[in-house]
């Protein structure tokens, strides 16, 4: 103590010199062993001739610890103290906490390290806050706009795998492409974000409209989670959201069971430039994205883009197969429905008896496609028969996915079989469908309504 304009009591704690100017400094005193937990922080700008308080905005109950000064913008200061951590983009004129998920717990240190804040606590491990680019971003200017998307920092396409859980391990970042926009209000429909590729091709689309289960597996918790891993928030202020950095997964049959993994996402994004798009209520604002390889990964972009091209073409088998079953599904059930109806008008039987023979060949095709039994997924095994088309191709579109790596041979034939398994019964539910003009033929002469044919595309729930 006994610097120039602070009281000659307390414990100067930490003092942060400026590294924009000479002569400024940050200094908190700790005066609780006095019985007094009022926040003391001052700045000198004279080298310590005089110095200037700063913590009249501050809790008044809660003392501090410890002050730091953003290296990038010289107008934000951090805060240790008593009871987390609080900040300021305005020099100290005005504070609020950076809390999140940090617990209520005295910070006794700081330091920073490029975007990241490292925080020391007394006794409640070191906490690490990723993203002061933000921070260092959320000026009055982009606070006034309806909405913004920051800066997208570079994300590596890290392939690790997750070991049993540990009470006491710490946590990694978030694996991904972190995505933080400002909403100024919350706007009147859904939003949504976008992921292009160099050559302007979609790669993935998060939105704020939560999608219902499938009923793929049997934990519809854990099923809901998957489904919706990018849920965008619609609320007022600053919002994050984690791209998986995977492309958008296959289009998937309801309630038909898969007894192993399949392609809820798609298969991982390969390194390259990438722009991220925000569109809110009609506005649309966008930001560069560069995906780094794995560091300890040496392969060439023809080898990326090789494993890409066989992943995203049984991804899309997948989808195929699966709007091959809704476009089945739809004429039986339209079938159906006019066979109700029409149980009771004896003119029509045989075009009931026509059309109850053409449920049964639809229904042999869809169990050939796949287990539309199954309710649950070990009755995939179980059943005579086997895993279908549908678990197969999907299992493999993870094995074509997985790892970095030009696709093997072994998965090429395979696929190569399922490719050829899938075209056969897409001919013979054209086979099938033909047949459908006759009835409706039949039922122009008796006047009654014809059955319609949906186009496969108008049958995707992922647009």
């Amino acid at each position: 103590a006994g610097l120039n304009g602070i009281p000659e009591w307390g414990t100067i704690r930490m003092i942060e010199p400026s590294r924009y100017e000479a002569g400024t400094a940050y200094v908190v005193v700790d005066n609780h062993r006095l019985d007094d937990v009022k926040p003391y922080l001052y700045r000198t700008t004279d080298f310590g001739e005089t110095w200037q308080r700063l913590d009249a905005s501050l809790p008044q109950d809660v003392y501090l610890h410890a002050v730091r000064e953003d290296p990038v913008n010289r107008h934000i200061l951090y805060l240790g103290t008593e009871r987390g951590v609080s900040y300021s983009i305005d020099g100290g004129k005005s504070w609020k906490r950076l809390k999140l998920n940090l617990p209520t717990v005295a910070v006794h240190d700081l330091a920073i390290k490029g975007d990241t804040l490292v925080v020391g606590t007394h006794g409640r491990s070191i906490w690490a806050f990723d993203h002061l680019n933000i921070l260092r971003g959320l000026t009055s200017e982009v606070q006034a706009l309806p909405a913004h998307l920051f800066p997208v920092a570079d994300a590596t396409r890290w392939q690790f795998n997750r070991g049993p859980g540990d009470k006491f391990a710490g946590q990694n970042p978030a694996n991904g492409a972190v995505i933080s926009y400002w909403l100024k209000e919350q706007p009147k429909g859904d939003i949504s974000i976008e992921i292009v590729d160099d050559a302007g091709r979609r790669v993935a689309s998060l939105s704020s409209k939560r999608r219902p289960s499938i009923g793929y597996s049997d934990n519809p918790q854990g099923e809901s989670g998957n489904i919706n891993s990018g849920l965008l928030s619609k609320n007022t202020g600053l919002n994050q959201v984690v791209w998986n950095l995977n492309y958008t997964g296959a289009e998937l049959i309801e309630n038909g069971k898969l007894d192993f993994g399949g392609p809820v996402f798609g298969p991982p994004a390969i390194p390259g430039i990438y722009t991220v798009k925000l569109k809110v209520d009609g506005r649309e604002v966008s930001s560069p994205l560069r995906l780094h390889p794995d560091p300890r990964v040496t392969l060439s972009a023809a080898d990326y883009k090789l494993q890409l091209a066989t992943a995203l073409a049984i991804r899309d088998d997948v989808s195929r197969l699966t709007l091959l079953v809704r476009q089945l599904r739809s004429i039986r059930q339209q079938l159906q429905n006019r066979n109700q109806l029409l149980k009771q008008m004896p003119a029509a039987a045989g075009l009931v008896q026509e059309s109850e023979g053409l449920i049964k060949k639809l229904d042999e095709i869809e169990e050939q496609m796949h287990n539309p039994k199954a309710e649950v997924v070990y009755d995939i095994l179980a059943f005579k028969g086997g895993a279908k088309l549908y678990s197969r191709i999907a299992f493999l579109h993870d094995v074509a996915s997985d790892g970095d790596g030009p696709t093997s041979q072994g998965v090429r034939t395979v696929y190569a079989e399922q490719k050829s398994e899938l075209d056969k019964y897409e001919t013979n539910l054209r086979g099938v469908l033909g047949e459908l003009a006759t009835l409706n033929g039949t039922a122009k002469r008796l006047e009654l309504p014809h059955i319609l044919i949906p186009e496969l595309e108008s049958l995707r729930m992922l647009k």
